[in-house]
């Protein structure tokens, strides 16, 4: 029985709030609008008919209710809410915009706003919930994963430290704070943060996971693998972490115990395409390609994926098949261009290096690296004019930005240079300086004065060789403004070809520049003669340490033909002689003078004079072919398969060094039959 001495609005409250909702449901419905309590009456019977799954009703209730009493702040909430929990988000957001303009000093509005309202307005309001409540930590995550998902992770940062201020032991905000340093690339702190978040919740796998996958991102693969296995311990059921176990497994090479991690993972998550990626690159079978395929056809990713398992096969023959596939899949990332265009240099078609780098570039023209590789490629097919133009743009690559000099001049384009006076700055290696160098008579012929910023080794070298250039001593590049040495123009030395043309209609041409200390030079062959009489003197190399080394390395054993040869004596020219060098040298039973006293790596003025003393060098290329070439001595460069850009693809000469001869490896990593070669030349060049 009802309380008469209530008025029936109290009366259907009572029994709201004792659960007795259908009762209160129909005390509302029999008040009269004629009641001064009807527009409250509705709203309650609203929100009884929200709690009931009548939807509908409510929205139609609520909305009666704040038309008849629109400056009742909590009405409007309450018909935010059921709008937005039926779907209708820009009604919610505008309901709530309503309440909040009502009473603008209450934060629970504000935030309840915040579920409803449009992305871009999402961070403006929860900024004045902060200020409403300043003390409310949840805002703060809220704020954090707002920036955080925005991808302004710095403004992350700060409301995650906000909320570690007011909470320090805050599990999400602690483990979502670890995650925000991970996206600023700060993974001391996001370390930090995520063992903190264990001693926080010991039991945590998804911390374990993400301090795996730190340790993985720094290849420290063992850690990687404890972490991971750790953290399926702690959760088993996050399929994440034991895919990632078995990614780290693989790593290690212990393929056959990655495949139970994997299929927990696929347990977990069937359709899951990285895992099934994984089971394909871990079994090899044409069963899981298949099932990732038609996964989804188009995940470019996993053609990826295929390709560079397909590397490790010695012929390669799966890479380019899957990179197309790639292509097909996503035309428009540059990146599988690329590889198409690098994979086709490993297949020596030079060609397809250039069509595919040129797609790579064309869709992003800061591609640098594409971009060097169609420059390369041209200029090893000799497609000399387009070639020297591609090649201008080489130090855009982030390693080029690092050597880039600036000066408060313009750089040299194709203005009259007679009279003015340029600025040449070396920004590659030694070998690249020698080289370029060679241009530096016919600027000179061209009546221009010079002024050389080179590599420190090579400064008295250049200045012996050219009295009339001016040759500082300068600190590398630093990406300040430099000074100009009173120069009218400045050019890095590697754009000469393309400013004079060369080889592509334009008069220059390569010219040998160095000039030794003659007194050394007599000195050093004196003692020569004096050790091996009647003998010619032929300078070898045998290897490099350069990142390409090992394809431009002929172990000692190799050059025993060539030490057989009558009336020739071997001197080493090569730097960084090792022990086991020497050794091996010996085991072969080959005699290698290497008692001069010059050291390559460091005495460049003395390997141009020991060089210039020789009757004959052969070597791979490195930077004593160079030497030899802008010496004018005869050399013999024994070049790899796919070899740099300037020998060229099929010559036997140079085109930089008249007095070079190339000879070409045919099979990779085979140098026995170009050994032959050289020594059946080498007999011939010996015989009287």
């Amino acid at each position: 029985m009802s309380d008469n001495s209530l008025h029936p609005l109290e009366d259907a409250k009572s029994k709201y709030r004792s659960g007795l909702r259908m009762r209160a449901a129909r005390i509302c419905s029999r008040i009269p609008e004629s009641d001064p309590q009807y527009p409250q009456a509705l709203a309650l019977l609203g929100t009884i008919r929200a709690e009931t799954g009548r939807a509908g009703e409510a929205i139609a209730l609520l909305n009666k209710a704040a038309r008849l009493i629109p400056d009742n702040a909590r009405i409007w909430g309450d018909l935010g809410d059921v709008s937005g929990k039926s779907g209708r988000f820009q009604d919610a957001a505008g309901c709530f915009r309503r309440a909040t303009l009502l009473e603008p000093g209450v934060a629970s509005i504000a935030r309840r706003l915040v579920d409803w309202v449009p992305a871009p307005g999402k961070n403006r309001v929860l900024r004045r919930c902060s200020i409403l409540s300043p003390l409310d930590s949840g805002i703060y995550l809220q704020l954090g994963l707002d920036r955080k998902q925005s991808g302004h992770f710095e403004a992350a940062s700060h409301y995650m430290r906000r909320l570690l201020l007011l909470e320090p032991a805050h599990l999400d905000g602690t483990f979502q704070f670890a995650n925000v340093l991970l996206d600023l690339n700060n993974t001391d702190g996001a370390k930090a943060f995520f063992l903190r978040t264990l001693r926080i919740a010991p039991r945590s796998g998804t911390a374990r996971n993400n301090l795996g996958l730190i340790a993985f991102g720094n290849d420290d693969f063992e850690h990687a693998e404890e972490w991971f296995r750790a953290a399926t311990a702690a959760a088993p059921g996050l399929a994440e972490a034991w895919r990632n176990h078995a990614r780290a497994l693989a790593k290690l090479d212990r393929e056959a115990d990655a495949l139970e991690p994997c299929k927990r993972s696929l347990m977990m998550e069937p359709a899951n395409q990285p895992a099934c990626m994984d089971m394909a690159g871990i079994l090899r079978t044409r069963d899981w390609v298949k099932r990732v395929i038609s996964l989804d056809p188009l995940a470019h990713d996993f053609y990826n994926h295929m390709a560079v398992a397909g590397t490790r096969d010695p012929d390669r023959k799966g890479v380019d098949p899957w990179l197309r596939r790639s292509a097909v899949a996503k035309p428009e990332h540059p990146e599988v261009w690329f590889r198409l265009s690098s994979d086709a240099g490993h297949r020596s078609d030079p060609q397809a290096v250039v069509k595919h780098g040129h797609r790579a570039f064309f869709i992003s023209d800061s591609y640098a690296h594409a971009r060097n590789n169609t420059a390369f490629a041209l200029l090893g097919q000799e497609r000399f004019e387009e070639g020297w133009r591609v090649h201008t743009r080489r130090l855009e690559t982030p390693e080029g930005r690092e050597i880039l000099r600036r000066f408060a001049i313009p750089e040299w384009q194709d203005e009259a240079i007679e009279g003015k006076h340029l600025l040449l700055w070396g920004e590659q290696g030694i070998g690249d300086e020698v080289q370029f160098l060679t241009l530096l008579k016919h600027v000179r012929r061209m009546g221009a004065r010079a002024t050389v910023l080179a590599e420190p080794r090579l400064r008295p070298l250049i200045r012996r060789s050219f009295p009339d250039v001016m040759v500082p001593d300068v600190d590398g590049p630093s990406g300040a403004v430099e000074s100009h040495h009173g120069a009218d123009f400045h050019l890095a030395i590697g754009d000469l070809p393309h400013r004079l043309r060369l080889f592509c209609g334009g008069q220059a041409a390569p010219d040998p520049w160095v000039v030794v200390a003659p007194v050394r030079a007599k000195a050093l062959r004196a003692a020569l003669q004096a050790r091996h009489p009647g003998k010619h003197l032929v300078g070898i190399t045998w290897r490099s340490s350069a990142p390409t080394g090992a394809r431009r390395s002929i172990p000692p054993a190799l050059w025993a033909g060539i030490a057989e040869v009558p009336g020739s004596a071997l001197v080493s020219l090569q730097y960084s002689v090792l022990d086991e060098d020497m050794a091996a040298f010996e085991a072969a039973g080959i005699q290698l003078d290497n008692s001069h006293g010059v050291d390559p790596m460091q005495d460049l003025d003395g390997l141009a004079a020991l060089t210039s003393v020789m009757d004959l060098v052969i070597s791979p290329p490195n930077n004593t072919v160079h030497f030899a070439g802008a010496l004018a001595v005869p050399c013999w460069v024994m070049v790899p398969t796919r070899p740099d850009w300037r020998w060229g693809l099929n010559r036997s000469d140079s085109l930089w060094y008249p007095k070079t001869r190339v000879y070409r490896q045919e099979t990779d990593g085979d140098w026995e039959p170009v050994l032959s070669q050289v020594v059946r030349d080498l007999r011939l060049w010996s015989s009287p």
